[in-house]
């Protein structure tokens, strides 16, 4: 009996061993391809990400007012393939901003999460916002999602599902960012968010009060973010975005922020055009807050881009029409502010080179990230 017991236990330790092979095998399976090693370094990155947010997404809200984006006039315009692991599933939201926060694929609904260890059990993903508070510098996500929706908890927790909201909440309570401000989530309390040490706030005048001194969980009504029209109780994704920028700022070392516009996605799945419309502008007046840190602060970089399409948008008899209610596979917008970050104008990159990459030009070696980290 002694003789099974420890050869099971041979089996197990060997098992698990090629377990953790495999998990970290899994984050490296999809090259860097078309991404540079050419690019210079940069003390503050700001990702935003229009959730949704297509080329014909674009076109269309051109084509309903044909008042410029000024995302587009940044200078280095690609595209980014979406695709969930292993690099050719459609991806949700959870998978494609598992990518571009990581630069690692991951199956859908998992986030901080290897493909083959959905449970964590070996190693998690470390995401932008985790490498930058080890290296000192200052993190913080800011959307207009729920804070535990898929694309802010991409960079602030873990979870093996999307719709484990208590799980992600607990997650992000422990995260150590800065801040992470949006809709409301059932599991985040003034007991609990203290308890994690962040300041909770529920409403804009005591909102507007912050200093970077504390760190903040902000949680707005959903209602209000998702309307057309923001209250005097909630600040808009523009105001998020200048404040949050204005409080990680006061950190020398340097600061990542992750900006999310969610509401062109939802919209976009119900198939609602004017609304879908409204937020991509909303979207583009945080784009054009960053840019306008980043004109007086050249040592930040900028990226605009998107997890997947949804909707199907496309042209038909000179008219942007929906021709789906769920995500499809066209690729997406990518706009960079510099182009010697390693971005080439014209290019097209998998969307977990650009996660890779951020990585790169906030000055982490390959050896740094991607990497797997110890589950919490």
């Amino acid at each position: 009996m002694k003789i099974i017991i420890k050869i099971l236990a041979v089996i197990c330790a060997s098992l698990a061993v090629v377990c953790a092979v495999l998990v970290v095998f899994s984050s490296r399976i999809d090259p860097r391809g078309s991404i540079t090693e050419d690019h210079a370094q940069y003390k503050n990155v700001i990702l935003l990400i229009g959730d949704g947010m297509g080329q014909n997404t674009l076109k269309t809200a051109l084509a309903e007012d044909s008042i410029p984006l000024f995302m587009q006039t940044l200078p280095v315009h690609g595209e980014s393939k979406t695709n969930s692991w292993p690099g050719f599933i459609l991806t949700d939201s959870a998978a494609g901003a598992v990518a571009l926060a990581s630069g690692v694929r991951t199956t859908n609904g998992m986030l901080g999460r290897y493909a083959l260890d959905p449970r964590g059990w070996f190693a998690q993903a470390e995401s932008l916002s985790g490498a930058a508070l080890k290296r000192g510098c200052s993190a913080g996500v800011v959307t207009t999602d729920s804070t535990s929706g898929a694309t802010p908890t991409a960079f602030s927790g873990y979870s093996h599902s999307r719709d484990e909201e208590q799980e992600i909440s607990e997650s992000q309570l422990v995260s150590g960012l800065n801040l992470i401000w949006g809709g409301a989530s059932d599991s985040v309390t003034k007991e609990n968010a203290k308890a994690g040490g962040f300041e909770y706030i529920d409403n804009k005048t005591d909102w507007n009060k912050l200093t970077s001194a504390v760190r903040s969980f902000a949680q707005f009504n959903r209602d209000d973010l998702a309307g057309t029209l923001n209250t005097q109780t909630t600040p808009t994704l523009e105001e998020m975005t200048v404040k949050a920028i204005d409080l990680l700022d006061d950190n020398s070392r340097g600061f990542f922020l992750m900006v999310e516009g969610a509401h062109i996605d939802k919209f976009a799945h119900a198939n609602e055009k004017d609304p879908m419309v409204h937020h991509v502008r909303e979207f583009d007046k945080a784009v054009k807050a960053a840019m306008d840190y980043a004109g007086a602060h050249p040592d930040t970089l900028i990226l605009v881009t998107a997890d997947h399409e949804t909707g199907g948008i496309t042209l038909k008899d000179g008219k942007y029409e929906f021709t789906s209610g769920g995500h499809t596979k066209a690729n997406v917008p990518v706009y960079v502010n510099r182009a010697d970050a390693g971005f080439e104008n014209g290019g097209t990159w998998k969307n977990r080179e650009i996660g890779a990459q951020l990585g790169r030009v906030f000055g982490f070696g390959s050896d740094e990230f991607p990497v797997p980290v110890k589950p919490r």
